[in-house]
């Protein structure tokens, strides 16, 4: 990395902290994060459009090649605008004021979204896989992730819908992913407000937040996107399309007892009954 940032930017590089895909560092006071990018050079210029258009969101900003593209041998460097502990409420609210609602032509469902994928990863698992832990797995997962979209299809109407700048996702609390311009996108205004509560696995805050939805969109879309079965999907995709380690997976199939439990309380405070088999108290 210090050869390709001397190579495009002029810049050498002696000190540095690995982050993720990347690194950290900082010259004259200024922080940089300098990653890996799958994005073309037109994608990131229509990126860099939201990162000026919406400057108070203080998205962490494109710096240039010595030849004026954005892209640097599949790696972007971005001028660190927050750098701050973690996010909170304060942050995830910021962005839910940008209303992106002209693209809601282009809006992509969740419920459409995820049945594609899963589609693809039972493609993936007829075709590749052998691997014991997803075939004796997947069928649950799948089962459960079929009842939450065939409850959203029916409760989600589209037409009554309010799109945000979002975020692909939440994995973690750090200004540096969250206001990570590559990490953008546009959906759902709760999709961050949930990831949030996901992360942080507070109750008081995910009952205060329901009590306070007001129609039937944010109420079904809140408890799907709580429900939904997202991290084993995932590690599902990491084993068959990037052969990563299944550790991960190994925790989540697991933990299926402490899952069906987490269902029952969601159930429970919802007031939405839709997994006949789990265990009622």
């Amino acid at each position: 990395m210090k050869e390709l940032l001397k190579k495009y930017y002029n810049l050498n590089l002696e000190i540095y902290k690995s982050y993720e895909d990347g690194i950290i560092f900082t010259i004259n006071g200024i922080n940089y994060y300098f990653t890996k990018c799958d994005y073309d050079e037109e994608y990131l210029k229509y990126l860099e459009t939201i990162v000026n258009k919406y400057y108070n969101l203080k998205l962490h900003r494109f710096v240039y090649t010595k030849k004026g593209s954005i892209l640097a041998d599949n790696y972007v460097l971005l001028e660190l605008r927050t750098l701050i502990d973690d996010i909170d409420l304060y942050d995830i609210r910021k962005f839910q004021t940008v209303v992106m609602n002209e693209f809601v032509d282009k809006y992509i469902t969740m419920d459409k979204f995820w049945e594609d994928k899963i589609d693809y990863l039972e493609r993936q698992l007829t075709e590749l896989s052998s691997n014991k832990l997803i075939n004796n797995s997947f069928d649950y997962f799948l089962g459960i992730s079929e009842i939450l979209i065939t409850f959203l299809k029916k409760e989600f109407n589209k037409e009554n819908i309010k799109l945000c700048i979002s975020h692909r996702c939440l994995n973690s609390l750090s200004t540096i992913d969250f206001y990570n311009p590559l990490n953008i996108c546009i959906d759902y205004y709760l999709k961050d407000y949930i990831g949030y509560i996901r992360f942080k696995n507070d109750d008081n805050l995910l009952y205060e937040v329901v009590e306070s939805l007001n129609n039937k969109n944010d109420y079904g879309y809140f408890f799907v996107r709580l429900a939904f079965p997202f991290n084993y999907f995932y590690e599902v995709s990491n084993i068959l399309i990037d052969k990563k380690s299944e550790s991960e997976l190994v925790k989540i199939v697991n933990n299926i007892n402490e899952y069906e439990n987490y269902l029952w309380k969601l159930e429970k405070l919802f007031g939405i009954y839709i997994f006949s088999w789990i265990k009622k108290e």
